[in-house]
């Protein structure tokens, strides 16, 4: 293989993949969502596709590791700006639907408020849910806002707009919190596969929205942006059997549960992510590699020497 073709080869293949564990498991899961699930979310009865499922649900965790362990030292990421219309595109339909769930998170709040009340240990559990609720709103609008300023870096990347660091937490925290919210909520009347997913899925893109924010800050370290895809392909993958099979429900006019919502971000951050790492990822030679991390740890050395003579020279002033 040569160099020139590696860096499309390593996306290709990584995406061709991905569709493939795709195409497999979302008919199945819409099959299981449809006829095979309990008003509760457990099963009617032993299914050979749950087996099926889980086994392409591994897959999808194993492919995205093992090219990471492969392509640890190889793999780069193209952040230098020019123009990327598709991915301005998926990045504001990021925006759009964090600004939906701000929505969702507003509503939720002022049911939970509404109901407030009940025995010690209810009042707790809502008072925690709340507090989730409330920075699941605050945190996906400033997600909102950091989706747009990358869309107007890929719209118009000669101006000059800079990304705040600080910004670029806020899709991990959000994540975090829409997972926190989960977790503090009654389970009783919702569908238990549906919430095993969605659990999954927000854990995946906590881990992904904190390298990425690493990698967009210019904080990452060099030579390692590979955990990204290692990360981010489960992330849409299970972002994607939570969204299909609700939309298909919904298109047929199934009722899920109480409180199923058409989550738009399980088809957002999906596609925001296959087109970054579609357009982003490449692959360096090994030797090239090499010397990158050479570099990076004699400055992270350099740093540390630095650091360790300013400590010694404070303690020295300390003691006179």
């Amino acid at each position: 293989m040569t160099q020139e073709n590696s860096p499309r080869r390593l996306t290709f293949g990584l995406l061709f993949v991905t569709a493939l564990i795709l195409a497999a498991s979302l008919p199945i899961r819409v099959f299981q969502q449809l006829y095979l699930i309990e008003e509760t979310g457990f099963w009617h009865r032993k299914e050979t596709t749950q087996f099926l499922l889980y086994a392409l649900l591994v897959l999808a965790v194993l492919v995205p590791a093992v090219l990471w362990f492969f392509h640890r030292r190889t793999a780069a990421l193209d952040l230098t700006r020019r123009r990327r219309i598709p991915e301005g595109v998926c990045a504001m339909f990021a925006a759009f639907a964090m600004m939906t769930d701000a929505v969702i998170a507003v509503q939720l709040l002022q049911t939970a408020l509404a109901n407030m009340g009940g025995s010690e240990q209810s009042q707790a559990m809502m008072r925690s849910s709340v507090a989730a609720t409330a920075g699941e709103a605050v945190f996906a609008v400033l997600s909102a806002l950091f989706f747009i300023f990358l869309a107007m870096v890929d719209f118009a990347p000669r101006k000059k707009i800079y990304l705040n660091r600080l910004l670029s937490l806020a899709p991990l925290l959000w994540a975090a919190c829409s997972m926190l919210r989960r977790f503090s909520r009654t389970i009783n009347y919702l569908r238990v596969s549906d919430l095993f997913l969605s659990l999954i899925a927000l854990a995946a893109l906590t881990m992904f929205f904190l390298y990425f924010a690493q990698a967009v800050s210019g904080i990452s370290d060099e030579g390692r942006p590979a955990r990204l895809f290692a990360v981010g392909i489960p992330a849409a993958v299970f972002s994607l059997l939570c969204f299909v099979p609700r939309a298909v429900a919904y298109a047929a006019g199934t009722t899920l549960s109480q409180d199923a919502v058409l989550d738009v971000w399980g088809l957002a951050l999906p596609v925001f992510i296959f087109a970054w790492i579609g357009t982003r990822l490449i692959t360096v030679p090994a030797a090239e590699a090499a010397a990158t991390e050479a570099a990076t740890e004699i400055e992270e050395a350099i740093e540390a020497e630095e650091i360790a003579e300013a400590d010694i020279a404070t303690d020295i002033k300390a003691e006179d």
